[in-house]
Order: structure tokens, then C-alpha cells, then sequence
């Protein structure tokens, strides 16, 4: 069953249509060393890039669920003074 799962790992990564501008692989032979060098070159880059853009949504989202969360705190607070004023 790994076995099975590793084969279809591979495939997958290979079928992926990979848009790259720097490194075409068209006109080298399907499983050839270039090929497989150039292919994977063009995921790694892509992975990289995607993982750079996940990183800075997060840290953009998380930085407004603190200011919201902080300001909810402010407006609780106010209230909770206000009261114990009155």
C-alpha cells in the first residue's frame, strides 16, 4: 500500500502543470535527467513562493484579529468604568 501511495505521490507531482517563466522544460524528453532537474527546480520555486504569500496573509490577519481583539477589549472596559462611576 505505501508502495502504491509513493507511485501515485510521484505521478501527481510530475502531471502538475507548472507555470514558471524562468525555467521552461518543454523540448526534453519526458523522463530524462533534465527534465526531472528542471521540473523540480520549477516546483521547489513555486512552493516557495506560495509558502511566502501564506506566511504574509497570516501574520496581515493576525495582526487584525489583535487590533479587533484589543479594541473590544477598550470598548469593555469603558463600559465596565462606566458603570462602576455611576
Amino acid at each position: 500500500m505505501k508502495i502504491l501511495g509513493s507511485i501515485f505521490f510521484i505521478l501527481y507531482f510530475f502531471t502538475i502543470p507548472v507555470k514558471s517563466e524562468e525555467n521552461k522544460c518543454t523540448g526534453m524528453k519526458k523522463f530524462s535527467k533534465e527534465f526531472i532537474k528542471c521540473s523540480t527546480l520549477n516546483i521547489k520555486e513555486k512552493t516557495i513562493e506560495k509558502a511566502s504569500d501564506l506566511k504574509k496573509n497570516t501574520s496581515n490577519k493576525t495582526k487584525k484579529i489583535k487590533i479587533k481583539l484589543s479594541e473590544t477589549k477598550n470598548k469593555i472596559t469603558d463600559k465596565f468604568k462606566k458603570r462602576i462611576k455611576k
